[in-house]
């Protein structure tokens, strides 16, 4: 279990402190718009999901409820960002009409 939990804790961290900002550099140096600004929806997203991993992994065990919770806590993170209003392309957060004139 041990194992198992440092493959996946350690890639995520991989991922999240070495390939995401080397990626933001290098589309830079491409001339791609990129940027690590999260806003403030994103972060307590995230450090709540950070939040709740840390405590079903803490005793370094784990069971089917554990399991079920990571994935319940993962389908209202989906749904949520799914009915989250996209800021860049509408700033009402209101569905766009068609026949509007500008």
């Amino acid at each position: 279990m041990d194992l198992a939990l440092g493959v996946a804790v350690g890639s995520s961290m991989q991922i999240a402190l070495l390939v995401t900002p080397l990626m933001v550099i290098i589309g830079w140096g491409m001339n791609v718009e990129m940027s690590l600004y999260f806003n403030i929806y994103e972060t307590a997203i995230l450090f709540i999901a950070v939040v709740m991993v840390n405590y079903l992994i803490m005793d370094g065990e784990s069971n089917w409820l554990e399991g079920l919770m990571l994935v319940a806590v993962y389908i209202v993170i989906a749904i949520s960002f799914y009915y989250y209003p996209d800021e860049t392309n509408n700033s009402t957060g209101s569905l766009p009409s068609g026949n509007s004139t500008v």
